[in-house]
């Protein structure tokens, strides 16, 4: 038998040194007793190991053993290991690792410490002591992020790897704060993590290091979307309207493209409140999202405006809105938004967003296209419903009866965008183009309905650019032609309160139109000023146009539904002018770095018109490096500071043809393309003068001011303001909105008036750490009442995040609901309170993006 161990007391380079002397020592032993005894040597590992390397100070080998001392790192799969002392054992693919163990990579992106630990390289296990860890840490460069919105920070005795992403934390805890304070933590004996979950049973929740709350099962999971079907965090809310209000909401990730939440409250004076939401994100831009709310009311006793007893008063409802996408193809596509409410009391009544309790309007479309080289066929179904809106006077009950239902199911349009005339093979400059429809309409109204009206429109057009050396002139020539299957006979004597009646007779009306659209080159004046180190130029860009159209001699008696029934014949000219002022430093700077260093960023490129703009004086000169090369330099940006346009319409036919009736609201689109505030009452040959302002010449400054006077009436038909300024964290600003519109009462012409003023102001932004304040509010001077107001405070800390609010809503007789709001956050496991987007004083990301 051989002997397969080493001699005792020497190590295995020895025993194999040992042998090498023995086999150079005669054959034959002294002894013929004795035999010779070989010594066995390892048979190599085979050449598929994992890749491994090191650094270190200080390396010792001894066989398959590599002792490694001071700043180890080593190298294995996707992975750096930083310790002071590694021993690795060759043979087995075993790394132990001690003092200041640092472990980070793999496809979980882990990041870890622990005092020390063992790692079997070969078959991803390992076992490490003492552990702090986080999943889902990146490194980009030198700054290194969360690859999740919340990250999972772990602490752990023991945390053993059990395969590729797979382990198992024993007496640890988990959190998404900060250690080694954090404000919140999961403790438990055990913690599993695979497939990007984390599970754990018999877990107490752990605040400000305060035991709260037992939890017998937890799961959360950790991918970058961090969706995980369950319970969601609810509180009660106490309303003046609803009164005491609670519920749950169950959230379902149903897969990594669809989800839905779905849930009930309770509110103790009104009865339950089913909700909930379901989305989908397809493929490229595909989409789906339906949203639902409704209230099953038990009633409230009220007593209406008029009359003496109590009665039993029923605002339940529901609001519906589907809305999505799906694309067949690049060409191909369906779309739609479509809403269903059954009560405009409901919104009005109990509609947490102000501005959607307070629209009246509930619009559906959906639509099927197809594109293809510039001619656009289109199936389409259209409903448009407007509700009667909210009084002047809060002794007025709103009526949830509908003012108008319009319908268009369906409608089949044909557009061909403007393309050359083909006129045989010769080049010519005309241009033609083509809207056409056919549909079925329905309009219904109080005492007024005309169902089933069929309509066939075509609008075909030809046009003539010219470029007269700096001059462009762009004469239009255009017949339409439109069947109806019905028509109206309008009231003119007020006999019918105004209402006009419907007749089922064929109607035919056709026109033919020419526009000429005149545009003389800009006026453009430069200014330097040198002490500013900017230069000034003063833009000012005219518009000159006429528009006739004749043949129309039966406006009054077409049914109205869309834009395309309000034509009427005219012989009108306007003008619009348009001053802009461009500012620009004059000290050039370096050229910003881009991935092709022969071009230039798009932030250094002149705006449009201004390529000659610091030409006259000579541009500065590039700069130069101190190796004596040129640095190329770009003249900034210009941007615009300043802009004022005014424009006006004259009406050579103040008459429009016999269209107009007078001390009636007239609504033509030769006055819709010019303001959208209806004013036409009567004959007149001017239109309102309309003024668009606006001012953004200091930084982070921006002011808009909109107002249409009318001359003939003499006062502002619209007067409409924003102001809004940022320094710091603080934004302040301001809103007002005037409007005197035409309106109809019975048969006579009336003016709706409102006035309102919103001041608001705002320290921070929700998730700032630290304090943030936010104050609004809508004051209405025709009511003289507070429309609404609110505030709302927020704490931030490491990762817990605490808000208080008060907000009213006063809409008259309708809704007076003082409401007070609280919201509590804690990163990584949600949010408990009444504190939402839809009422919270904060704007969204999106509306400040408008705003600046």
């Amino acid at each position: 038998m051989t002997n397969t161990l080493p001699v005792a007391g020497t190590s295995t380079e020895a025993a194999t040194q040992a042998a090498s002397t023995a086999s150079n020592s005669p054959q034959v032993p002294d002894d013929p007793s004795q035999q010779l005894l070989p010594i066995a040597r390892p048979e190599p590992l085979p050449q598929t190991g994992t890749p491994i390397r090191w650094e270190a100070r200080e390396q010792t080998h001894a066989g398959e053993i590599s002792t490694l001392n001071g700043d180890v790192v080593v190298y294995y799969k996707n992975y750096v290991l930083h310790a002071d002392k590694v021993v690795y054992d060759h043979s087995t693919d075993t790394v132990t690792a001690e003092g200041h163990l640092q472990l980070q990579g793999g496809s979980s992106d882990i990041v870890l410490t622990a005092s020390h630990g063992e790692i079997h390289v070969h078959d991803n296990t390992a076992a490490f002591y003492d552990v702090t860890g986080t999943l889902g840490v990146r490194h980009m460069g030198r700054t290194t992020i969360y690859s999740t919105p919340d990250p999972f920070i772990f602490t752990g005795r023991i945390l053993l790897q059990t395969g590729e992403n797979a382990y198992r934390i024993v007496d640890g805890s988990m959190t998404s704060c900060r250690l080694p304070h954090p404000d919140w933590r999961l403790i438990s004996r055990s913690i599993e993590v695979a497939n990007n979950k984390a599970t754990t049973r018999n877990t107490f929740f752990e605040f400000w290091r305060v035991p709260l709350a037992y939890l017998p099962f937890l799961r959360r999971n950790l991918d970058e979307t961090g969706r995980e079907s369950g319970l969601m965090f609810d509180g009660a809310e106490d309303s003046g309207v609803k009164g005491l209000v609670f519920g749950e909401q169950y959230y379902w990730a149903i897969n990594r493209s669809m989800d839905m939440l779905m849930g009930a409250q309770y509110w103790s004076k009104r009865g339950y409140a089913p909700n909930g939401n379901f989305r989908y994100r397809g493929p490229g831009l595909d989409a789906f999202t339906a949203r639902w709310d409704g209230l099953i009311d038990r009633g409230i006793h009220e007593t209406l405006p008029g009359q003496t007893t109590p009665q039993l008063v029923n605002q339940g409802g529901a609001d519906v809105l589907v809305f999505g996408r799906k694309y067949f193809g690049p060409e191909t596509r369906v779309s739609g938004s479509v809403e269903y409410l059954s009560s405009y009391i409901y919104r009005l009544a109990f509609d947490e967003n102000l501005a959607q309790a307070t629209s009246s309007q509930v619009q559906s479309d959906l639509e099927f296209t197809h594109n293809h080289n510039g001619y656009v066929p289109a199936f389409v179904m259209e409903r448009f419903q407007t509700f009667a809106g909210i009084s002047a006077n809060s002794n007025t009950p709103v009526v949830d009866v509908p003012e108008a239902r319009i319908l268009h199911l369906p409608m089949i349009r044909f557009d061909a965008v403007d393309r050359p005339l083909p006129v045989g093979l010769a080049q010519h400059p005309f241009y033609w183009g083509l809207s056409s429809s056919v549909g079925d309409m329905d309009r219904a109204e109080p005492q007024f309905h005309a169902r089933n009206v069929g309509r066939v429109d075509i609008y075909p057009h030809i046009e003539w650019p010219l470029h007269l050396g700096d001059w462009n002139v762009l004469p239009e020539f255009a017949v339409r032609s439109t069947e109806y299957s019905g028509s109206q006979t309008p009231d003119l004597t007020g006999a019918n309160s105004g209402i006009p009646s419907v007749q089922h007779n064929g109607l035919n009306r056709s026109d033919v139109e020419f526009s000429l659209d005149i545009r003389p080159p800009a006026l453009e004046r430069d200014y330097n000023l040198p002490g500013m180190h900017r230069q000034l130029r003063h833009v000012i860009e005219p518009d000159i146009f006429y528009r006739y159209v004749t043949g129309i001699h039966n406006a009054p008696d077409v049914l109205q539904f869309d834009t395309s029934d309000i034509a009427t014949n005219t012989n009108e000219a306007g003008f619009s002018l348009v001053q802009r002022l461009y500012m620009r430093d004059t000290q050039a700077k370096p050229c910003e770095a881009t991935e092709d260093n022969d071009s230039q960023s798009s932030a250094n490129q002149p705006v449009p018109n201004l390529d000659s703009l610091g030409e006259e004086v000579g541009g500065p000169p590039a700069r130069v490096r101190n190796d004596g090369a040129e640095t190329p330099t770009c003249q900034p940006q210009a941007r615009e500071w300043a802009s004022w346009q005014i424009a006006q319409k004259f009406f050579i036919d103040p008459n429009f043809g016999g269209a107009l009736i007078p001390n009636r609201r007239n609504v033509f689109d030769s006055t819709l393309d010019l303001t959208g505030i209806s004013y036409l009452t009567g004959p007149r040959n001017i239109a309102p003068l309309v003024s668009r302002m606006r001012f953004e010449a200091v930084d982070n400054l921006r002011i808009e001011w909109d107002l249409d006077y009318d001359t003939i009436a003499g006062r502002f038909s619209a007067d409409n303001l924003f102001a809004g300024y940022s320094f710091g964290r603080t934004t302040i600003g301001l809103s007002h909105a005037l409007l005197n519109a035409a309106d109809e009462s019975g048969s006579s012409a009336s003016v709706i008036q409102t006035q309102l003023v919103q001041p608001f102001l705002y320290f921070g932004k929700p998730s700032d750490p630290g304090l943030s304040v936010g104050l609004t509010g809508s004051y209405n001077f025709t009511s003289s009442s507070l429309q609404y107001g609110g505030a709302e405070a927020i704490y931030n800390w490491n990762c817990c995040g605490l808000q208080f609010g008060y907000r009213r809503i006063e809409l008259g007789s309708s809704r007076d609901e003082p409401e007070w709001l609280w919201g509590f956050t804690l990163a990584g496991i949600g949010t408990a309170g009444d504190i939402h987007r839809s009422n919270s004083i904060f704007p969204t990301p999106a509306m400040l993006k408008l705003m600046y």
